[in-house]
């Protein structure tokens, strides 16, 4: 199956309708948080790439929001990485 331009569109704006229509009806998918902020960066990727230089603003803009919506999961990742950097120094101590 090919895939052109508008049914990738379509693809987008029903997906977006959907989680819309979820949000509204009460379900706690927090998708819609994320977003807007991953919309913005990609329409500030668009303006960078046709030469506007608000395209910096908007993109910077939208991953700061994203990075702030995403904080918590950029905190447990980093405890996972410092508990396993910890297991490591100590299998690498025992092998002396």
């Amino acid at each position: 199956m090919s895939m052109d331009r508008s049914k990738g569109l379509a693809l987008v704006l029903i997906t977006a309708g959907i989680l819309i229509s979820l949000h509204q009806l009460g379900s706690h998918i927090h998708l819609m948080g994320l977003l807007f902020p991953a919309a913005m960066l990609g329409l500030g990727y668009v303006g960078i790439k046709n030469g506007k230089k608000i395209g910096w603003f908007i993109a910077g803009l939208g991953g700061l929001i994203l990075t702030i919506k995403l904080s918590g999961l950029i905190a447990i990742a980093f405890a996972i990485g410092l508990v396993m950097y910890g297991f490591h120094l100590l299998k690498k101590r025992n092998e002396f």
